[in-house]
């Protein structure tokens, strides 16, 4: 088994050789020894004042509002950028790795157990659309279709005597039966898989993606998903950590060994792109006044394209840590956290780099600036107030629930 360093939500704190098992055990639902086990997805997840100090995996502005998602299926708001916070209502007990929101009262969260919830109430209340379960089902039923489909061809070529189509399909069906093998395995022995990421166009349409080239798509919400990765150019199924909307109708997706992908018309179909560098990326930014993306991941690495992809330049940051959340400053700044609690600073488009490691800091996940002008950082330890040099801000966070 690939080790799961390469998820986004273990890698973000414990890039460090762990095996698989560990990492999952890492940051899994915690339950005390004497207490009746519990079915994180079924279980909904328990009111605490400790949500603003616990890991927290991702945290987004609405407008007015900053949500943040993180372990044991906390989801916690903020209505004056960050000071205090609340915490919502959430269905789940399992690790929450990502959050977009369309718009300021639309949204989705995502995570381990290929959980997907939705908010139609700017993040107070959520409710659970999807999980492994369904994911499976959905797998194997594709896997089955396709594999008819190619036996079906198969036999019509044989009966035509093209011996070159012949050898083609005859290959195409050793693959397809084991992604058939794979995907009934998984469902009967009912293993889940985490979501890493989530991005939606609009109120409607949507993708979420994650680790094993998993990527499934709504046209209507969330109510009912499809399984997309026909559609994807990832034979090898390495993990797909992050989604963004680049514009134009176009968008872009990261993850293991190098993995670039991008689309042009709107998700129709994803083409692997040339990488330039051959680890793991975990995260992609779109510098929205410029054109231009940056994808930045493991040791530092950093790659910038201002041709969609094309062709991409390696920048030196400054730092060896990860680099694992992004935000763009509605301009051509763009500040990166990570491992080590690194504070990277992009300026000229992107185009140099200034990392400091903020001494004594934690692991960070993801940052956001608020309307107020400061910064807000997420990761091991909970909520972080910084200012625009990755310093802290000498405030009092405080839960007012729970």
């Amino acid at each position: 088994m690939r080790s799961l360093q390469t998820v986004r939500a273990t890698m973000r704190f414990f890039a460090k050789g762990l095996t698989a098992g560990a990492m999952v055990a890492s940051i899994g639902i915690s339950t005390s020894a004497n207490a009746e086990w519990q079915d994180p997805i079924d279980s909904p997840a328990i009111q605490s004042h400790k949500t603003i100090s616990s890991l927290l995996l991702d945290v987004v502005s609405t407008g007015e509002r900053l949500v943040a998602v993180g372990e044991r299926g906390h989801i916690i708001y903020s209505d004056d950028n960050g000071i205090s916070w609340m915490q919502a209502d959430v269905p789940v007990m399992t690790t929450l790795t990502a959050v977009h929101f369309p718009d300021t009262s639309n949204g989705w969260a995502v995570g381990h157990d290929a959980v997907v919830l939705r908010t139609r109430d700017a993040g107070v209340t959520w409710e659970k659309q999807f999980d492994g379960f369904k994911a499976n089902a959905l797998v194997l039923e594709q896997a089955k279709l396709l594999k008819d489909n190619v036996q079906t061809a198969l036999n019509q070529a044989k009966v035509a005597e093209d011996d070159d189509l012949v050898d083609q399909l005859t290959e195409r069906l050793d693959t397809v039966t084991y992604a058939l093998e794979d995907a009934q395995f998984d469902f009967d022995d009912r293993s889940t898989k985490p979501l890493l990421d989530v991005w939606f166009k609009n109120s409607q349409e949507g993708f979420v993606v994650g680790a094993y080239g998993m990527i499934f798509k709504t046209e209507n919400g969330g109510t009912n998903w499809q399984n997309w990765s026909g559609h994807v150019q990832n034979p090898d199924r390495f993990h797909l950590n992050a989604i963004t909307d680049t514009g134009a109708n176009r968008l872009m997706i990261v993850g293991e060994m190098g993995t670039i992908l991008r689309s042009a018309n709107g998700g129709g179909s994803f083409e692997k792109m040339f990488s330039p560098y051959e680890g793991s990326f975990f995260g992609v930014l779109n510098m929205n006044n410029d054109k231009v993306q940056i994808a930045f991941g493991l040791r530092g690495n950093l790659a910038r394209t201002d041709d969609f992809g094309s062709t991409w330049t390696l920048l030196d940051t400054g730092t060896q840590q990860s680099l694992i959340g992004g935000v763009d400053r509605r301009g051509r700044v763009a500040y990166l956290v990570g491992n080590g609690g690194v504070f990277a600073k992009g300026i000229d488009s992107g185009r140099k780099w200034e990392a400091t490691t903020r001494s004594g800091r934690s692991a960070a996940a993801a940052v956001v600036e608020t309307n107020a002008g400061h910064m807000i950082v997420v990761g091991e330890n909970g909520i972080e107030v910084v200012n625009k040099s990755g310093e802290n801000v000498n405030v009092t966070v405080k839960s007012v629930k729970g």
